[in-house]
């Protein structure tokens, strides 16, 4: 399996001087499950990711961002993608120094589990580009189908997962305030 991911979060956190318990704490994930993510041992879902984002205090595209400088326009060869057992992630961020907005592309597999709904700062804009996507908002349950989309304030208790049998196809736009 490709550690990369893992090795990007333990630098994160020990750049911030955090402890795996610290992580665990604030992101409501096992110290066990951090611990395997790390070394590259357990596969992350993209809820579980963004929970770790979260209790980082960074964007998620931070995970994924080029090693090297690359300009603002984003062409196909310059696209960072991160591809994992449960999703896989493209950052379309440019070359831009402290972005207001983080766009990515995100496809989720076939069947990624249900998650409990949780908050975190900023707001979301999901665009279903293909597939059917699963929404919950304060406990209500919801379906959007390509070309829907919805635009949430992200400290509202909410999750989106993909439960059919084919991939669901995201354009995600996110902040962080």
């Amino acid at each position: 399996m490709d550690n990369k991911l893992g090795k990007e979060f333990k630098q994160i956190r020990k750049s911030k001087k955090l402890t795996l318990r610290e992580v665990s704490e604030r992101s409501g994930l096992s110290v066990s499950f951090l611990s395997q993510v790390e070394r590259g041992i357990s596969s992350v879902t993209f809820t579980s990711l963004r929970k770790i984002a979260e209790a980082l205090e960074v964007n998620i595209n931070l995970f994924f961002e080029a090693d090297e400088e690359t300009p603002s326009i984003k062409k196909q060869s310059l696209k960072t993608r991160a591809v994992q057992p449960n999703f896989t992630y493209t950052n379309l961020v440019g070359n831009m120094e402290k972005p207001q907005f983080y766009p990515a592309r995100i496809e989720l597999k076939a069947g990624e589990s249900h998650t409990a709904p949780y908050t975190h700062h900023g707001q979301e804009f999901v665009y279903v580009l293909e597939g059917e996507l699963k929404v919950v908002l304060k406990n209500h349950e919801e379906t959007l189908y390509a070309h829907e989309s919805l635009h949430i304030d992200s400290t509202e208790e909410h999750v989106w997962y993909n439960e059919t049998d084919q991939p669901v196809v995201l354009l995600v736009v996110s902040t962080n305030s």
